[in-house]
């Protein structure tokens, strides 16, 4: 299926249709960057469609192309690249000015964590108060404190803490205020990091209390917060000796992974956490092994912090087995990564504490920088959702995003897949119509020559077997195309096709219906006949019911129809997910027409489906 729509992306460049290869080319890049997890084709596709950007206009597509690449270009870990194509989209929406695109902060925002990892700290300071503007002025709280946590996080990781506490500060007050208690609970976790690395045990424990009273709160990433902080939980609980504590966490964090724990990014802390929990209650075999898993699952990535995590942990663990010198090789290693990660904060507060006195010497041009944009009133905002945690750069920067937007990203797959579903049975009627009147016109004609010469040769074998054939032409015509739809109209459509199936199966069907003439366009009537016909041949081949009820009913603004019958019923979901084209392109022909289809069936009580269609002339 991923082919298949790259191959119809791919298709709409050939027509030149612009505007739906590029949503196809955003979507198709959010699939394999967050759902797919192939980075390399996530941003080769949208590479390869970049030569075809200025053939649009849709402002906020382009934005969201550019924001989807430097995605792309980021997790490859092109961080500079990643640089120059915010760059590009920032220069893009700049021009236009329209500051109610959440991508025109978002840019910002995303330009200031790349910043920071080529080690740009004052341009990065720079973006990210430019995205803190931009989302005060939208008058979004919410994504302002987002940039307000980035920058928070920023300091913090380059060792001006008293900065970060001061920055995190408003994050805590105001999101506290405003009832946006993910934010908090994630400040508070980046929190528990720099206490960490400060080795101040006492605000660590403190910061995940208040971490562990806020995440109650409902939010949009329950789930992942909830993984996260209990995670922290066990493991800070775990590493101070309070072991009870620790213990209840767990229990409550093991009920909660399931559905996350192939997930890399929250399996790293469910794994550390489990760890430093075993290592507490001395069953250090199970604390090697999670700890070994951790480690495994960090190698090779920018995770410095969890890389250290894991070596001290496992130089703990093998000090208690008595194997010492595994345990002075892994503490090498996390003293080895510790010193370098010290020395080159050490010079990056060196370097942006230099840049801000020359900043300051020259009148801080970066904040003149700022003062020269002029930000447009936002009007008719409209909320991306997948945007709202584009800031967040705590506990594991761009993994937590990677979370937060793959949710979002479910919704544009279910979008795109619908479309594409769509016009693939618009196709498959475009073609049977075609296959239909060839047969008619050619195959048919021939077969009605071939009996007319029979008859006039007296070949009264090759006569009955050339009619024969020709009824089964047209018996395969008038499934391939439902003639009566345009003879009869929808209603006497529907009526014939009932009546056909009641000659031919020893089943008792009972018709009730309304005139429906009107209600709907031609597309729709088709769809409306291929529903009924499908539910009628999945009846008679799978139901071994006996009696079968239809009601079509006309409302004022809407169609209503059930088929009912009293057969053996299946397994709803089983069947579903094994089934191809059967229920599943029902529910598509269903909501082409813009209605609601349920089915409601259970193992020998039989089967009910029941459709609501609107009316489109109601």
């Amino acid at each position: 299926m991923d082919n298949d729509f790259l191959q119809y992306r791919d298709s709409l460049l050939v027509q030149e249709q612009w505007k739906k290869a590029l949503l196809f080319t955003n979507t198709l890049g959010m699939y394999y960057i967050y759902e797919s997890i192939n980075h390399k084709k996530a941003y080769g596709i949208l590479k390869e469609y970049q030569p075809y950007l200025h053939y649009n206009s849709d402002e906020k597509q382009i934005a969201f192309f550019y924001i989807t690449y430097a995605e792309a270009a980021t997790f490859m870990q092109f961080y500079k690249e990643s640089l120059e194509i915010l760059d590009k989209g920032i220069v893009f929406m700049e021009k236009h000015k329209d500051s109610s695109l959440y991508e025109f902060g978002y840019a910002y925002l995303k330009a200031g964590e790349n910043s920071d990892k080529v080690n740009e700290i004052s341009q990065s300071v720079g973006y990210f108060e430019k995205a803190k503007k931009i989302f005060s002025h939208q008058r979004d709280t919410l994504m302002y404190l987002w940039a307000q946590n980035g920058l928070a996080q920023l300091y913090g990781k380059n060792g001006l803490y008293d900065r970060a506490q001061e920055a995190r500060q408003e994050v805590f007050e105001k999101g506290i205020e405003i009832k946006e208690y993910q934010v908090v609970t994630m400040a508070r976790l980046a929190a528990c990091n720099e206490a960490d690395r400060q080795n101040n045990l006492a605000e660590e424990l403190h910061q995940i209390r208040m971490a562990l009273k806020e995440k109650g709160h409902e939010s949009d990433v329950q789930g992942i917060v909830d993984i996260l902080t209990l995670s922290y939980a066990v493991s800070i609980y775990a590493k101070n000796g309070i072991k009870d504590t620790s213990n209840l966490y767990k229990k409550e964090l093991m009920t909660k992974i399931g559905p996350h724990i192939n997930n890399p990014f929250l399996g790293t802390y469910y794994q550390l956490a489990l760890s430093q929990n075993a290592l507490v209650n001395n069953q250090l075999v199970q604390a090697e092994r999670y700890a070994q898993k951790a480690l495994d699952g960090v190698k090779g990535s920018f995770e410095a912090e969890n890389i250290m995590r894991s070596e001290f942990l496992l130089a703990n663990i093998y000090e208690r087995m008595n194997n010492l010198e595994e345990s002075i090789q892994h503490y090498k290693k996390y003293t080895q990564m510790k010193d370098s990660v010290n020395n080159v904060t050490s010079r990056r507060k060196f370097a942006f504490m230099q840049a801000e006195l020359e900043t300051e010497k020259k009148d801080m041009e970066i904040a003149k920088q700022r003062q020269d944009i002029k930000i447009l009133d936002a009007q008719n905002k409209e909320k991306t959702y997948w945007l709202v945690f584009g800031g967040i750069l705590l506990v594991g920067g761009s993994g937590f995003l990677w979370l937060y937007r793959n949710r979002r990203f479910a919704e544009k797959e279910q979008e795109l897949t619908e479309k594409y579903s769509q016009d693939l049975l618009r196709q498959q009627e475009r073609e049977r119509e075609y296959i239909a009147r060839e047969l008619h016109d050619g195959v048919g004609q021939q077969l009605t020559i071939l009996s007319k010469k029979a008859r006039d040769a007296n070949q009264t074998e090759l006569l009955q077997l050339s009619q024969d054939t020709l009824d089964e032409v047209r018996q395969v015509g008038k499934g391939l195309l439902p003639l009566a739809l345009v003879s009869l109209g929808i209603t006497g459509a529907i009526q014939q096709l009932i009546y056909t199936f009641d000659e031919k199966y020893d089943i008792i069907f009972t018709l009730e219906m309304d005139s429906i003439e009107g209600c709907f366009s031609k597309e729709q009537n088709v769809n409306l006949y291929r529903f009924v016909q499908e539910a009628m041949t999945n009846l008679v081949k799978h139901s071994q019911a006996t009696e079968v009820l239809i009601e079509i009913v006309r409302e004022s603004n809407s169609v209503k129809l059930l088929i009912e019958d009293n057969g053996i019923g299946f397994s709803h979901e089983e069947k579903y997910k094994g089934q191809g084209l059967g229920l599943k392109t029902m529910g598509q022909r269903i909501r082409m027409m813009g209605g609601r289809v349920q089915i409601r069936t259970a193992n020998n009580r039989g089967t009910s489906i029941n459709a609501n269609i609107p009316i489109i002339n109601a």
